[in-house]
């Protein structure tokens, strides 16, 4: 890569994170213009290491839990979640900007360390330096040439034997693929309440179905109409027996009548599968606008339930580290500062334009790590790229 290739690179993300850093990780439309509420931001990070670690645990993908690097970090929203497993976590990026407010929000400063890199390269890391490497949303904002380059740097600075994961855009949706008409009704139209029939259940086998009576209802002022591309389902996610720690995000699906009116309430029956795995769950049972939000993040309360899973061979859950004495909590103080931050950052800077967008065909990718004699232990399909794409999700094992 050419170095006005790079320095271009680094002054557009450098434009992101001045103008709105939450949003320019995290481009939800409705949290454009500096509105991501800071505590929400986090959480986010949190739901999705907790649902990765618990994906590996099932799977069978061990790894070491000593030191991990989040590549692209932001300002931390990943790095700060994967402190919950690993005893040291580095976290990179581009952007000076990010790598302050990183600091700035950094809750674990024993264990998590922030640092800018404006190379093409690693080189501020030694050979075998880390036993994981995670990045997600973030190798798909670079050229193929750059992204083949921190391959090889991911490959150097894993141990043997260490574990890589990534998220890449292989190629662009065919033209005969319809692209989904998606939008959010009003705000105020998010608003309902869910009623489970039946609140406690007895002890289940891992992995069995089990139907629940679920009813629901509309308490807002607007219909919910069903739209092909984007309907309003029940759902619901499995978390950890602290009420806390989400394990699965996605289980069941069950679909509501074509039209709901204001104040009208209908029984929906939910079949769910049971986790896998021995130990005492929660199951929140929420709505989903697909492909734009759940009703809990618009505000919507939830019903749930606790379920204890039993089998023959209990296993243990894989659950988070307590936190560190002396880190700090995520609280309002934390929405006050970013508030402050903000202030702080230039009022007018000029929008950069649309994020760049590159991808590179799955079979490249996995022939690259084969070749290096790697074992691609996995490829799973992914839409973080949008419905421009063709995604995966990639699990890579150095060889030893």
């Amino acid at each position: 890569m050419k170095d006005s290739d790079l320095r271009e690179l680094r002054d557009f993300w450098e434009r992101q994170a001045r103008r709105d850093p939450l949003w320019a990780i995290l481009s939800d439309p409705s949290k454009k213009g500096r509105k991501w509420n800071i505590a929400d931001f986090f959480e986010t990070g949190r739901r999705e290491i907790s649902i990765l670690v618990y994906h590996l645990e099932s799977l069978k993908i061990g790894f070491l839990r000593n030191k991990a690097l989040d590549f692209g970090c932001g300002i931390g929203r990943l790095s700060q979640a994967l402190a919950g497993y690993f005893d040291r976590v580095v976290g990179v990026d581009i952007s000076e900007t990010m790598i302050k407010l990183a600091k700035v929000f950094n809750r674990f400063e024993e264990r998590v360390c922030y640092l800018s890199n404006q190379y093409e390269d690693l080189e501020l890391f030694e050979d075998q330096a880390f036993d994981f490497v995670y990045t997600n949303i973030v190798l798909q904002h670079l050229r193929p040439e750059m992204t083949l380059r921190y391959f090889e740097e991911f490959r150097r600075i894993l141990m043997s034997g260490g574990l890589l994961i990534f998220q890449l855009p292989s190629h662009p949706q065919g033209p005969d693929v319809v692209q989904k008409d998606v939008a959010p009704m009003k705000a105020e139209a998010y608003v309902s309440s869910i009623r489970l029939e039946e609140a406690s259940f007895p002890p289940r086998e891992p992995s069995t179905e089990m139907t629940l009576r679920v009813f629901v209802k509309n308490a807002s002022l607007h219909d919910w109409v069903q739209n092909s591309d984007a309907p309003i389902r029940l759902g619901n996610h499995w978390l950890a027996g602290d009420g806390k720690t989400m394990l699965i995000q996605d289980d069941g699906r069950a679909d509501l009548p074509r039209v709901l009116g204001p104040g009208e309430e209908c029984l929906v029956y939910l079949t769910i599968r049971t986790p896998a795995r021995d130990g005492d769950y929660l199951c929140e049972i929420d709505l989903v606008h697909e492909s734009i939000s759940w009703f809990k993040d618009k505000g919507a309360p939830t019903a749930s339930f606790r379920l204890k899973i039993r089998s023959g061979t209990p296993e243990s859950l894989a659950e988070p580290q307590p936190s560190p004495a002396g880190s700090k909590p995520i609280v309002d103080e934390d929405s006050k500062r970013i508030q402050k931050i903000y202030r702080q950052l230039p009022a007018e800077v000029e929008d950069p334009g649309k994020f760049p967008m590159f991808g590179i065909p799955r079979e490249e990718v996995v022939s690259f790590f084969r070749s290096g004699g790697d074992n691609v232990i996995r490829v799973e399909e992914d839409e973080h790229s949008g419905q421009e794409w063709v995604g995966y999700r990639y699990f890579v094992r150095k060889n030893v």
